[in-house]
């Protein structure tokens, strides 16, 4: 009764605020620094995470704008924390919208190997994969599909996934009061089959020896533990035991209806224990040895059989990249980019691949210029929202770079870059879509990479002082 008492007060605390740092593009402790005029205390359960106060919004700063930190809730942090994911893995977020798992995955990746995040509803993809291009990943393939129809070509194909499953979200209350009015029992049962039916796919589509982060925003028994149970009785899973942090709760195998001790090696996360909101992990291992395992047929990216979602434009490949011709002004914008020193943050090898791209990897499709991952796999007769990074569009003899590619350079990579220091007012009109004027000494004519600091914020087209704004219209600041 004590617990249930402290659970019902704890609806009376505001709900604090938090985020976490992009791994990609900055190192959590000199973020830390450049935001010195923010408190900030360390989330437990992610070295990357912090909570911070006052009344400052950082939504509105120009480094949440140059991608160098999520805004997440911080129990939200701990399931992508949880899987250990490795440089070069092959992972799959399974039901990855809006991106806050997705974009800490990546991080994990270090720009090596492959992470497919993949929604089923094609509204959500578009915040998807905006998070994802802001974050700066140049590895990632973005899909629209069910997990059913992924389950068949990707079947034994990646080392870690992630299933972040649609719940009944009663950790969410305190966050969301609406999500009380929807909540019933029956609602309760429906989403357990869909979890069920989600985990059964996905468990189809990891390694032998590979892992399975399970995790929830609810505390329902029936959705967290004795779902625990459906994968288990398959007798291809064993758990993993998680780390233990002051006020995070194990699982209950006297919830679950096996009473299997294992399952005290999940995680539960209460708000009144916590400073943070309700959740639930497990983190299954696939029995077996990945050696000998043959990946998945289609290792190799085919140049046909693409289905672009409706949010892209639905386009035919190209040949460049294979022996086509360079379409328009690529080949002069490619001699604008610096190869730097190899970095512990970002992997060097993005330049690398832009000026000598490897066979295959630099396909056009219509307008459009990706750069795919490496052995990115045959993505034929599925909903494909984004093939990997792109580069930018040839408009005749015209190439426009893309918004996803200066986000994933560095300003050092960049020949033209306008370094603007914080706080110039620049900034602040650049965000707005509007156009800024520069000194002579500071830029140079035609495309240049305009930048909070050294961290970039998109592309402009300089002439005789004055900056063409080309920051997505969908991204202004408001």
């Amino acid at each position: 009764m004590e617990d249930y008492d402290n659970y019902i007060k704890s609806f009376e605390h505001t709900i604090g605020q938090s985020f976490r740092v992009n791994e990609l593009k900055t190192e959590p402790a000199e973020l830390f620094r450049r935001l010195n005029d923010v408190s900030l205390r360390p989330v437990a359960w992610c070295g990357s995470g912090a909570y911070y106060d006052g009344e400052m919004r950082l939504s509105l700063h120009p480094f949440y704008h140059a991608g160098l930190y999520y805004l997440q809730e911080p129990s939200a942090m701990a399931p992508a924390q949880f899987l250990p994911v490795m440089p070069g893995d092959k992972v799959l977020d399974l039901c990855a919208a809006p991106g806050g798992k997705s974009t800490a995955l990546a991080a994990k990746l270090k720009g090596e190997g492959l992470l497919v995040s993949n929604d089923i509803s094609i509204s959500r993809c578009k915040a998807l994969l905006k998070n994802i291009q802001m974050a700066g990943i140049s590895n990632a393939i973005v899909t629209c599909e069910s997990p059913e129809r992924l389950a068949g070509p990707f079947a034994g194909y990646f080392d870690k996934i992630l299933v972040d499953a649609p719940c009944s979200g009663e950790g969410m209350f305190r966050r969301d009061p609406a999500m009380v009015k929807n909540w019933s029992l029956s609602e309760v049962e429906r989403y357990a089959k869909m979890q069920r039916e989600i985990l059964s796919h996905a468990a189809a589509m990891l390694k032998p020896g590979g892992c399975l982060m399970y995790s929830t925003c609810t505390y329902s028994p029936r959705e967290n533990e004795q779902t625990v149970d459906f994968l288990l009785k398959e007798g291809d899973y064993t758990l993993l035991p998680l780390p233990e942090y002051e006020g995070v709760d194990c699982g209950h195998p006297e919830w679950s209806h096996s009473g299997s001790p294992s399952i005290g090696s999940c995680r539960r996360f209460w708000n009144h224990r916590i400073e943070g909101e309700g959740q639930f992990a497990a983190l299954f291992k696939k029995k077996g040895s990945p050696e000998g395992q043959s990946s998945y047929p289609g290792a190799r990216e085919k140049k046909t059989g693409h289905k672009t979602a409706s949010l892209l434009r639905k386009e035919k490949p190209g040949a460049f990249g294979s022996g086509g011709k360079d379409p328009g002004e690529y080949g002069a914008f490619l001699k604008h980019l610096i190869k730097g020193q190899a970095g512990e943050i970002l992997a060097e090898d993005l330049v690398s691949d832009l000026m000598d791209p490897p066979p295959g990897r630099l396909i056009q499709r219509e307008e459009r210029l990706f750069l795919v991952p490496e052995n990115a796999p045959d993505l034929s007769g599925l909903r494909v929202v984004s093939s990997g990074l792109h580069i930018g569009n040839c408009k005749k003899k015209r190439f426009e770079p893309g918004q996803a590619l200066a986000m994933a350079l560095r300003a050092e990579q960049f020949e033209n870059a306008l370094k603007l220091s914080l706080p110039d007012i620049r900034i602040e009109k650049y965000l707005k879509c509007e156009t800024i004027e520069a000194k002579e000494e500071e830029i140079k004519d035609g495309w240049c990479l305009v930048c909070a600091g050294e961290f970039p914020l998109g592309w402009g087209k300089a002439r005789n002082g004055r900056i063409k704004n080309k920051y997505p219209a969908g991204w202004r600041k408001q």
